[in-house]
């Protein structure tokens, strides 16, 4: 099965009659989406490269160079940033990075631009007032209990109940999240957390203890989807409703994939609660990614991410040929077109495989061209390569990734199970005398 695919530059791209490209300020950061992945959808605009002023943002700026001009920006000087990025005259703004949210918002005001307003990029990344504002609504009422000291912790215990989840109140990719099953082990990881300097995107900040959602039998999916949204000028548009294969602990994620497996009644359903909540925070702009957790008593809340979520371009390129990072660009240059949706015909994946938790160093990652070379899969890459070190974390992170298109969720699944029994990955731990050798099954416990 060969995927759909578009030029974006055939479509309406915001240039005027003459020709003139649009100026873009597109915020970006080192720990978004690979520069280029971000910078070759928007060629057919004149792209000004914000980058926070780091050294770690720095080590994009090469590449970003390559593709148009780059502005650093100190985070507490956004004012003096605006003023220098006036000179550009830019048409529209945006980031496909949630750390820089905020600072978007706030570049996006004192250019006069359309983007969040600065309350919803608040709301968007903080995951305490987010809760506060869809009870408020009336659109889910998840109980949860703000922390910033040990003191804090038995007055949260007893207002949410055990188990819960405890996790930064500005987080991102399961960073510093935990399943708190007592309160022995919760006390534990919060002594953990509030000893960092930085537990999520913020210093400080605080953290939240939630309820843990208990999900529903879904075998062999996981028990949670995420819905993408696009809002135009306040009208909302799904793109879709993604699936995804199990998390492994605590709340790690492994993959997603196109369509949905539970069929049209739940993903109506998980809908109508994702759009709710989206028009709750009051976003009028771009496109979010909204997190639910499949219950026995219908979807769940867990969050809504104001920009495109991880993976999802690639999804919506091979089903759609619809290519979301120059949607959304479109869409912040003023862009008014409804995004061009086609029926997904197939499965089209991304099967990802999971860094370990503990610190360790990579002896061997071997088996890419064997999975390459299955019928189903389009593409297989490591990301690490013998010698390297791992720092560990419970965080979200990939030492590879696999992509496919297949016909049906039947065959996705024996695919899965067959890439998963040909990788083998090695790893030397701290402390112990011999390296560890696994498949991507074995893989998650690490």
């Amino acid at each position: 099965m060969t995927p759909k695919h578009t030029d974006p530059a055939a479509r309406t791209d915001g240039a005027d009659g003459a020709g003139k490209k649009p100026t873009l300020i597109v915020v970006h950061d080192k720990k978004g989406a690979p520069p280029s992945e971000v910078a070759v959808p928007l060629v057919w605009a004149r792209c000004v490269f914000v980058i926070p002023a780091t050294d770690e943002a720095r080590g994009v700026a090469p590449v970003l160079a390559a593709f148009g001009e780059v502005v650093e920006m100190d985070p507490d000087a956004v004012e003096e940033t605006a003023d220098r990025l006036r000179a550009y005259a830019p048409d529209g703004i945006i980031t496909y990075c949630e750390q820089l949210q905020r600072a978007t918002a706030h570049l996006a005001e004192l250019l006069g631009l359309p983007y969040h307003s600065r309350e919803t990029a608040e709301l968007l990344t903080d995951k305490w007032q987010q809760r506060a504002v869809l009870r408020e609504a009336g659109v889910d009422s998840v109980r949860t209990a703000l922390i910033h000291t040990e003191d804090d912790w038995a007055g949260a215990v007893a207002h949410v109940g055990l188990p819960a989840v405890l996790k930064p109140v500005h987080g991102v990719a399961s960073g510093n999240t935990f399943h708190v099953p007592d309160e022995a082990t919760g006390l534990g990881h919060l002594r953990e957390v509030l000893a960092l300097d930085r537990p999520g995107l913020v210093r400080g900040g605080g953290l939240v203890l939630e309820e843990y959602l208990v999900g529903r039998p879904t075998g062999p999916y996981g028990d949670y989807v995420s819905v993408e949204i696009a809002v135009v000028d306040g009208e909302l548009y799904t793109l879709g409703v993604t699936g995804k294969p199990p998390l492994v602990p605590p709340f790690r994620e492994t993959g997603r994939f196109w369509p949905s497996p539970f069929g049209r009644a739940e993903d109506e359903q998980c809908t109508a609660l994702a759009r709710s909540a989206v028009a709750a925070l009051g976003i009028r702009t771009g496109i979010t990614h909204t997190e639910l957790k499949l219950t026995a008593r219908g979807p769940r809340l867990i969050e809504v991410n104001g920009r495109l979520g991880g993976g999802i371009q690639d999804l919506a390129v091979s089903a759609m040929g619809l290519d979301l990072i120059a949607y959304a660009a479109r869409i912040a240059l003023g862009g008014t077109e409804p995004p061009a949706l086609v029926p997904v015909e197939g499965v089209h994946f991304q099967l990802l495989l999971p860094a370990p938790r503990r610190p360790c160093t990579v002896v061997a990652a071997e088996g890419a061209k064997e999975v390459w070379a299955l019928d189903g899969v389009s593409n297989c890459r490591f990301y690490v390569r013998p010698g390297q070190v791992l720092d560990g974390g419970v965080a979200t992170d990939e030492v590879g990734r696999v992509n496919g298109v297949v016909a049906d969720h039947g065959t996705y699944t024996a695919l899965v199970e067959r890439i998963d029994s040909m990788i083998r990955l090695g790893f030397a731990f701290v402390g112990e005398s011999e390296p560890r050798f696994v498949d991507g099954t074995e893989l998650s416990s690490l």
